[in-house]
């Protein structure tokens, strides 16, 4: 299981764990191009839109330090990905799982916790 930041948030790096049957959880910095739905027109927005127009699923409460709980709102979304263009050629689409998790009531003095997560696991 690979576990990364934003500079991990490569086509080329999904693309190469899919095919060495590895998983991965990465932070996501690059709104990508979604593949159309099987059973839907083919969509113009990108994946952040997609993302953000899926409901949230419901809170994790997650400690920070050792005396702060934070409650994070997540929401997720299987949506197929399409290669950058100009690798289309080279690369095929992948069915990723982004994750939107949410701090919506930080404390004063600290900004909220609002993290963008890709992954090749189900969740």
């Amino acid at each position: 299981m690979h576990v990364a930041d934003r500079e991990s948030d490569i086509y080329e790096f999904f693309c190469l764990s899919q095919d060495l049957g590895t998983r991965f959880l990465v932070r996501v910095q690059t709104n990508r191009l979604p593949g159309a739905p099987a059973d839907a027109e083919p969509r113009m927005e990108l994946i952040f839109a997609q993302l953000s127009a899926t409901p949230w699923a419901g809170c994790h409460y997650v400690a920070i330090g050792q005396d702060e709980t934070a409650c994070v709102h997540m929401k997720f979304a299987a949506i197929q990905t399409l290669p950058p263009r100009g690798k289309q050629k080279r690369y095929s689409p992948q069915l990723l799982t982004y994750i939107h998790a949410l701090e919506i009531a930080p404390p004063a003095g600290r900004p909220p916790i609002d993290w963008k997560l890709v992954t090749n696991l189900p969740v």
